[in-house]
């Protein structure tokens, strides 16, 4: 009687999983710190295209229009004949599992454009800061209204 020699014995396939154990054992740290940064990055992105619009609202409907961050939430409203309508609103932190914090020369939670998309009522540059375990970020928005990630200047 002939014996069938095809296939894999038990030993190479247990010494296949222990080398991908440990390639994923050396992987994961490095890929969970990517998508942490990733995920920083993608708040900081939102936060700043919302400041942009609301700027650009503020000046196209020749109204005020405000950014409130409330915690970690951040949304968009602009005046409509005296009431003010929600344009956009985000939660960084069940999106992203970000937190969102304010800093710099003049820490607001509110930032309101004029119709001109200048800050009212703004002294120097504000920041927010994006932080997600071990990454931060930050962004500032200075009295001019003007939206940037780094040299927080008037």
């Amino acid at each position: 009687m002939r014996r069938n020699t095809s296939g894999f014995t038990l030993v190479e396939l247990l010494i296949v999983v222990v080398i991908m154990g440990l390639m994923g054992m050396f992987a994961y740290p490095r890929m969970r710190g990517t998508t942490t940064s990733l995920s920083v990055r993608n708040a900081r992105q939102q936060v700043q295209t919302m400041l942009v619009v609301a700027r650009a609202a503020s000046v196209q409907n020749g109204s005020e229009a405000r950014f409130i961050r409330s915690g970690n939430v951040a949304r968009v409203v602009v005046d409509s004949s005296g009431t003010f309508v929600t344009l956009m609103s985000r939660n960084l932190y069940t999106e992203q599992g970000v937190t969102l914090t304010t800093g710099g020369a003049a820490p607001r939670d509110t930032i309101r454009f004029d119709s001109r998309g200048m800050g009212i009522g703004l002294t120097g540059a504000a920041t927010f800061r994006f932080t997600n375990s071990t990454v931060t970020d930050s962004i500032c928005v200075s009295k001019y209204g003007k939206v940037a990630r780094t040299g927080c200047t008037a």
